[in-house]
């Protein structure tokens, strides 16, 4: 493969600071790998040649890729930010990988210090929170002081940083943030072990600049100092995991640390359909904090499809119909992709797909919606109705919605008919059980669709539901929706018994997939979120439910997480090479996602 004139330019760069932006398809990791290898040819010994990704898999397929082009082997360091930066703790402060807190045993102390700052009972979401905000402040180069925290308050943030510091200390553990943190700090305090390190190695190749947290940039401008041979490579309108720290905006600062920096844009897309590529650049125009970029296609057009649904059965529907014909064309399952912005999006294509029978694999795991508490409770309703009663699910419903009834009626009863005899003396309590021994007998004769309109409707499920919701401080939507997608799921069924038995097929399903995400993935269609798709391409891209409120989030308010949101949009369409489906839908009068119209919505094919 021939280099052209900008890849050229950033292979032949020797000396100084370079950085290099690389759109989607620019043949960044073969500059990079082409880059190294002039290097070595030029005379530079390999051993101090420092090449840092941000994933091991990715280190490992930079490395393989250099070992192809060469024609020996050279010690070059391929690693992460965190592989080097642990090696240095471990070689100057004696850490051993048995300090390392990880997964459930650092879930378990942060538990234990919230516990110590709040004495009211602390559910995931508060405590995800206040995890997420000591990351961001640990990865940000920051004192305490100087730091603003995003999602709570500053002094307790502070409270809860001390009582955590105070368990990692007692149990002589640290995590994987303070792998950077206490290496800037040791090469702040002692500055010999910076030299020493400095000296190690004379030229410095970062992949991925924009994924770069502050302390991360701080770190490799330290080790860089020496030499100032530092070769970053990034596009700043990829950034999109600015949840974990990651600050494009340190893409701006690199000039200004290293003086006499060269700047390469590397402009040819050699992935991408030209009118993706015109598309594209339209939307990521319309940020304001971003490097210009004229980048030109180098591939045929394709095809881009814009459509609209009535709702999200309906869009899954013809999702799948579409598939099918690609398939039918010739098309290999794993060159499709379906691409979403939150799981919770993903569950009518995920029912569609294991009902067309259609092979898929899921990138991520997903939460299981067949087990949510909604599904289970229509789950037990139904099972009552078919004559499947057991005390467990008598005690699961007897009370949703509230009928203010006893566990120890159902402990010493066992089924509805013998409640009867327990609430004799009670006359409110015998009301209650004899109308949902009622309501059960109904159930039994209804198909599955009006049993669930029933039990929602009518025996007040739904309005359990609101009540619900405002206890748990979510939408009411969020439950309530639920019972629609049953309602779709269930469309085909004809009696109960088939409904559940369609149930426990599709939950050991996704439970399948969850478990087996990592095995091979030929021959199937591919789920991500638009996170977990980058780096990656396909043929054929589907991105779905791209309606305001999901892409770009409600949650996104400032013009800072518009841009944000906008870039993740980015990244997405860019992972097509041949064709683009984007689909949202008018369900409760949703608008489509302002993106589309900032593709040039009106141009776009519909068919």
């Amino acid at each position: 493969m021939e280099l052209n004139n900008s890849q050229q330019q950033a292979v032949m760069i020797k000396e100084g600071p370079c950085m290099v932006l690389a759109g989607p398809g620019s043949g960044k990791t073969y500059t990079i790998t082409r880059r190294i290898i002039k290097l070595i040819e030029s005379g530079v010994p390999a051993n101090e040649i420092l090449v840092i990704t941000f994933t091991k898999a990715a280190a490992i397929e930079m490395k393989e890729r250099f070992d192809r082009l060469s024609d020996d082997v050279y010690p070059v360091t391929f690693g992460t930010f965190h592989s080097l930066f642990w090696g240095i703790l471990q070689k100057e402060l004696g850490y051993k990988s048995s300090d390392i807190l990880m997964g459930k045993q650092r879930e378990k102390l942060l538990f234990a210090a919230m516990n110590q700052i709040q004495k009211d009972s602390c559910d995931e979401s508060i405590l995800s929170s206040y995890a997420i905000e000591l990351s961001r402040f640990y990865n940000s180069a920051k004192a305490l002081s100087e730091y603003e925290p995003k999602y709570i308050e500053k002094e307790d943030l502070f409270t809860f940083a001390k009582a955590y510091e105070s368990l990692k200390n007692k149990y002589h553990v640290i995590d994987f943030d303070d792998m950077l943190l206490k290496a800037y700090r040791l090469f702040v305090k002692q500055p010999k072990i910076l030299e020493k390190w400095q000296r190690k190695y004379s030229y410095f190749m970062i992949d991925e600049m924009q994924d770069m947290n502050d302390i991360q940039f701080e770190l490799i401008t330290m080790l860089a100092k020496r030499t100032n041979n530092i070769f970053c490579v990034g596009d700043d309108d990829q950034s999109i995991y600015g949840f974990r720290g990651a600050n494009p905006k340190v893409m701006n600062r690199f000039a200004k640390v290293f003086d006499n920096t060269k700047t390469i844009v590397l402009n040819y897309n050699y992935r991408n359909p030209k009118n993706l590529v015109d598309a594209a650049s339209k939307l990521i125009s319309k940020n304001s904090y971003r490097f210009h970029k004229d980048i030109k296609s180098t591939a045929d057009e394709g095809m881009i499809c814009i459509n609209g649904y009535e709702n999200d059965f309906s869009e899954a529907k013809d999702i799948i119909k579409r598939i099918n014909l690609l398939h039918n064309k010739g098309v290999a399952f794993d060159e499709i992709a379906i691409l979403y912005r939150n799981h919770s999006d993903a569950r009518f294509i995920v029912d569609g797909l294991i009902n067309a029978k259609l092979p898929f694999y899921l990138k991520e795991s997903m939460p299981n919606i067949y087990t949510h508490f909604v599904v289970s409770d229509i789950e037990n309703y139904f099972q009552i109705a078919v004559g499947n009663s057991t005390k467990s699910r008598l005690l699961a419903i007897m009370n949703r919605p509230n009928r203010y009834l006893h566990r120890r009626a159902v402990e010493e009863c066992g089924d509805l008919k013998k409640m009867l005899s327990f609430y004799r003396d009670n006359q409110s309590g015998y009301r209650q059980v004899e109308a949902l021994l009622n309501d059960i007998n109904l159930i039994s004769k209804m198909s599955p669709v009006a049993a669930i309109n029933y039990i929602k409707n009518i025996m007040g499920y739904g309005q359990f539901l609101r009540g619900e919701a405002i206890n748990a401080g979510v939408l009411e939507n969020e439950y309530t929706d639920i019972l629609d997608f049953l309602i779709e799921v269930f469309r085909e069924c004809k009696t109960i018994n088939q409904a559940i038995d369609k149930l426990n097929m599709l939950k050991l399903k996704v439970d399948y997939e969850n478990k087996n995400k990592e095995t091979n993935r030929l021959g199937k269609i591919g789920l991500y979120t638009l996170h977990s798709s980058k780096g990656l391409e396909f043929e054929n891209v589907f991105i779905i439910s791209t309606n305001e409120g999901v892409i770009p989030t409600n949650k996104a308010d400032s013009k800072e997480e518009i841009e944000a949101e906008r870039r993740l949009f980015y990244v997405g369409i860019t992972r097509t090479k041949r064709n683009l489906f984007l689909s949202y839908t008018n369900k409760k009068n949703r608008d489509k996602s302002r993106f589309l119209d900032e593709l040039d919505y009106s141009s776009m094919l519909s068919p």
